[in-house]
């Protein structure tokens, strides 16, 4: 038995489907401008003409996935809103749109240990070749991809890569999602980059991923933008950016296992390896000399009391240092020439010398810590 409303008619569902499909249809577009009253500036921020919220394939995914997207944006807010004014900062300091923040919302989530089926990770969902192209750190004992503030300067610096090539910001969203090869054959194949052409349905220049994938951009950016024109840019410096309230970066030296530095900060390992996928293999290696682990702000105070770097005897143990040479500054010298003069690191330096600040002055003398084969080599010499 048909049920009520059925038969020869038309359904609800087909006939709001047909109100937005209409070019101006019975007030679609007055309600998508009413919903979305920042889809101007949107547009405008990535070099989109605005009349592109009329498109009826926009306005069609819109109306089927809206609500889906609605879901995840909340969801994705609650993880990432300590971040996303870090990001949003770094990208504007950057002399890039705020809105990207919202490609990394769509490519993560902000799951900070998202991984796709391909491979990629992190953030900004970077393949490793990717990655280590712009200089993030991939190898078995530490994978930058996880890293929110190392993986997003990254990030902008592919950004501004991908723009210098194709001089337009929504050609940049289409080269992240697809590749450079593969857009630009289809601009050669299109004769034109164009935004609504490339985006065509039917011609399919781009494959169909990377036109929701820009889509969705799209609508969650018209979804978190509340304002109409560009938020005023703000003289931030990189270096004065802090972490989000809940968990702070400390300076931790290489050989210790995160288990161990859990013992130390009175807390889970596990939580600890969780904020830290940056690090591999559950061990902050020697080889790292010097890096920055994420704790919890409350764990703050333990690790003011109890953790205490390794002593000089123990890295010239640990790195078979057997001599102090000492060194003239001469014009120029920096501690990183010297290090790589000497085979040594300018961690060790810092430390051998107890330095307060990196600059060095002629003249001065700085103890190198070597090894007894590099003793023997320059005395050689």
């Amino acid at each position: 038995m048909k049920r009520k409303g059925s038969g020869g008619g038309v359904s609800r569902r087909s006939f709001l489907l047909a109100c937005v499909l209409l070019p101006g249809g019975l007030g679609a577009l007055s309600i998508l401008e009413s919903k979305f009253p920042s889809y101007r500036y949107v547009m405008r921020e990535f070099d989109i003409d605005p009349s592109y919220i009329n498109d009826p394939w926009f306005r069609e995914f819109i109306f089927r996935n809206e609500e889906r997207y609605r879901r995840f944006y909340e969801n994705s807010l609650k993880r990432g809103k300590e971040y996303i004014p870090l990001f949003k900062d770094l990208l504007s300091s950057g002399g890039l749109s705020h809105l990207f923040v919202y490609l990394s919302m769509t490519e993560s989530g902000f799951k900070r240990t998202a991984r796709s089926n391909k491979k990629a990770a992190g953030l900004w969902q970077f393949m490793a070749a990717t990655a280590r192209r712009f200089k993030l750190k991939v190898d078995k004992h530490r994978d930058e991809r996880y890293d929110p503030v190392a993986s997003t300067k990254a990030a902008m610096e592919y950004i501004q890569t991908l723009y210098r090539m194709f001089g337009k910001w929504y050609l940049v969203m289409m080269a992240y999602n697809c590749g450079e090869g593969r857009l630009r054959r289809a601009i050669k194949k299109a004769g034109t980059d164009d935004f609504a052409t490339l985006m065509n349905e039917k011609a399919a220049y781009i494959p169909k991923e990377t036109r929701n994938y820009l889509r969705k951009i799209l609508l969650l950016s018209m979804m978190g933008e509340k304002i109409k024109s560009s938020p005023e840019k703000k003289d931030i410096k990189i270096r004065d950016i802090i972490l989000p309230d809940t968990e702070v970066a400390v300076n931790i030296y290489g050989g210790i296992s995160l288990e161990r530095l859990a013992e130390i900060l009175r807390m889970n390992p596990g939580r600890l390896a969780k904020l830290n996928p940056q690090l591999a293999g559950g061990r902050i290696d020697a080889e790292l000399g010097l890096t920055q682990v994420f704790i919890p702000r409350d764990r703050l105070p333990y690790y003011q009391a109890f953790y205490t770097p390794p002593t000089l005897k123990e890295i010239y143990r640990n790195k078979h240092y057997s001599r102090l040479i000492a060194h003239i500054v001469r014009p120029g010298d920096t501690l990183r020439t010297i290090a790589r003069a000497y085979h040594t690191t300018p961690l060790d330096l810092i430390i051998a010398n107890q330095l307060e600040r990196v600059k060095l002055e002629p003249n001065s003398i700085i103890m190198v810590p070597v090894t007894q084969r590099e003793f023997e080599r320059r005395r050689r010499y």
